[in-house]
């Protein structure tokens, strides 16, 4: 049998396996890894602590583009995707495995690339599996629901926030400000109608200039507040609050 030495650790034992350093290069044992990334037939291992956080910042801070807005089976075939990429951009051109991905995709397409060249992560020590895969799928949600919350709908987040990613304080933040607004959007509300009941009562008649294309708008004892709430020259929305603000100063 032959004695083999491991450079990295010191290491010696017969037939000792060695694999080269997913970050930097060195060989390196199983008994001295850290982390193991495994694509297609390939185990891939950090050499050092070091070596492991390098490599997981560059797969973790890979960008994601766009991720979309809804979490349907599109968004998951997309993370799967930026996971791939992710993982391989981070492995140094001249790897074996970083070779091998780009001649697949070049011959195959990448449909057919990741369904041949399936990749986990483990731990040396075999406790900790899909760890860097978990955390990366965490920013992959945490990118959707920040997408959502940036469309408009809070509450959609807030349910990733909670089912998906356990972010509890931050699903209850967007509940709580929704709330806030749409009891603020009421109470305008009210108070609008309040102020256009003045408006008929005293027989006013007020010219209102929109915000968006300078047109004049008419407000008398015939204006309603849906009426109001468009532009009838432009057509833009013209906000509630704006309005009771110009009524309140007529009024005054």
């Amino acid at each position: 049998m032959q004695m083999g030495k491991c450079l990295n650790c010191g290491r010696e034992g017969f037939r000792l396996k060695t694999r080269k350093c997913l970050h930097c290069g060195k060989d390196c044992c199983e008994h001295c890894t850290l982390f193991v990334l495994k694509i297609g037939m390939y185990d891939k291992w950090a050499c050092s602590a070091r070596c492991r956080q390098e490599f997981e910042q560059q797969v973790l801070t890979l960008p994601l583009g766009d991720i979309g807005t809804e979490l349907d089976s599109k968004f998951e075939s997309c993370a799967r995707e930026y996971w791939y990429d992710a993982c391989t951009a981070a492995l140094s051109a001249n790897d074996e495995t970083h070779g091998s991905w780009m001649r697949l995709l070049a011959g195959q397409g990448k449909n057919y690339a990741m369904h041949v060249m399936e990749t986990s992560d483990i731990s040396s020590d075999g406790k900790n599996r899909n760890d860097l895969r978990q955390r990366f799928q965490a920013r992959a949600l945490a990118q959707l629901a920040s997408n959502i919350e940036r469309a408009g709908r809070p509450l959609a987040a807030a349910i990733i926030y909670e089912k998906n990613l356990k972010m509890y304080d931050k699903a209850r933040q967007l509940r709580e400000k929704e709330k806030q607004v749409f009891v603020r959007q009421t109470m305008i509300s009210v108070d609008l109608n309040s102020l256009l009941q003045q408006i008929r009562t005293e027989g006013i008649v007020a010219v209102y200039r929109c915000p968006n294309c300078g047109g004049n708008l008419k407000i008398n004892r015939e204006s309603t507040t849906s009426a109001l709430q468009v532009c009838a020259h432009c057509g833009k929305e013209i906000h509630a609050v704006d309005l009771a603000d110009f009524l309140k100063t007529v009024l005054s």
